[in-house]
């Protein structure tokens, strides 16, 4: 941790131009981008949570997360999680499958924009984000259960017991009272989740700074990071555009530190670690590769 304070500080201190200019990309995206688009669906997850429990504890609801992008999907697994619907080995298979970007993200901005693609082409690449997702957990399941320095990071699975059912299903709150808990919990968590972009945007751009933005190193460090700069490269590399579409699909599929980061923010009260979650997704983005060059190579 100390590490990290330090390396922050210095780039602070000696870059900050730079930081500056990462600090206003990452604000800028979390108040135009995720603020309109998390807030009203974190307020409906908890709405549904409280008022029709029957058809968010449906393991069928999880799937809604592929359509809202980071970190909507944890959000997903951790309210069936709590509820003790989902085992923590199916937990963590359900965050490496359902917290992947927007279909609206990948398709429009990533496919069409970026790559000036068709909408068939764009879409491939959304279809081959969530067959690797899919395919990539599953691998991670097999390595979680297979290891018994990972089997740890799932217990026996138990059932819900009587606070936990009272506390799904709501209590006597007036509706006013329950929306204003709800409203409230869902900005706490989406200002952590703008501390985490801000962040993780200011080391974008300094590794921006300092690679070649049209390299595959550049390219690869900054989706690492965050998916949206690194993604922005793409369209300036002196690559083929079939190798860009294998590049995108796997930094896609990554989803970068930033986005493990805000997944740590819906983690933070639960059993659940982040590690496993950044395995898993780094065999998803292998997958991804694989399945991308066999596609369009």
């Amino acid at each position: 941790m100390i590490l990290y304070a330090l390396l922050l500080l210095c780039l602070l201190l000696f870059f900050p131009e730079t930081a500056l200019a990462g600090s206003r990309y990452g604000a800028t995206l979390w108040l135009t981008q995720l603020l309109p688009t998390l807030l009203p669906f974190f307020i409906a997850i908890q709405l549904f949570r409280d008022c029709l429990p029957g058809v968010a504890s449906r393991r069928l609801f999880l799937l809604t997360g592929l359509l809202c992008g980071y970190p909507a999907g944890a959000a997903l697994v951790m309210n069936q999680y709590e509820q003790r619907l989902l085992e923590r080995r199916q937990a963590y298979f359900f965050l490496g499958f359902v917290n992947n970007p927007s279909p609206m993200f990948v398709i429009a901005f990533c496919g069409i924009t970026l790559l000036g693609l068709s909408v068939p082409e764009a879409f491939s690449l959304f279809v081959l984000l969530v067959l690797s997702s899919f395919l990539g957990s599953l691998m991670f399941l097999g390595i979680l259960h297979g290891t018994k320095r990972l089997a740890g990071f799932y217990p026996a699975y138990t059932a819900p017991s009587a606070s936990s059912a009272t506390k799904a299903t709501g209590s006597s709150l007036s509706f006013s009272a329950r929306m204003d808990r709800i409203i409230l919990d869902s900005f706490v968590l989406l200002t952590k989740i703008g501390g985490y972009v801000i962040l993780f945007s200011i080391f974008g751009q300094f590794i921006g700074q300092i690679l070649d933005t049209g390299s595959l190193s550049s390219l690869l460090c900054s989706g690492a990071m965050e998916i949206t700069s690194g993604v922005s490269y793409l369209p300036e590399a002196i690559l083929s555009t079939d190798t860009k579409k294998v590049l995108m699909v796997m930094i896609l599929s990554f989803g970068g530190l930033s986005a493990a980061a805000q997944t740590g923010s819906i983690l933070t009260k639960s059993e659940l670690s982040i590690l496993p979650y950044i395995l898993n997704k780094g065999i998803n983005s292998l997958v991804a590769g694989l399945l991308s060059l066999i596609w369009f190579l």
